[in-house]
């Protein structure tokens, strides 16, 4: 039986994937026309991200 371990980079970094759906969640909100809201979530433990919540409500005027 052979294990192998994951380096960080086998993973993405999850704080560089916060920031990366967060620029992608301004330029989708900073549209003309775009009534709403939106955010991100970051479920954390002992210091650490574990998960990512995006959400965009978009109110039909």
């Amino acid at each position: 039986m052979t294990t192998t371990t994951c380096k960080q980079s086998c993973k993405p970094n999850k704080a560089e994937q916060a920031q990366r759906e967060f620029a992608r969640l301004l330029v989708d909100a900073s549209k003309r026309g775009f009534h709403g809201t939106a955010g991100i979530v970051l479920s954390l433990q002992d210091g650490y991200i574990q998960h990512l919540k995006v959400h965009m409500e978009k109110m039909v005027k």
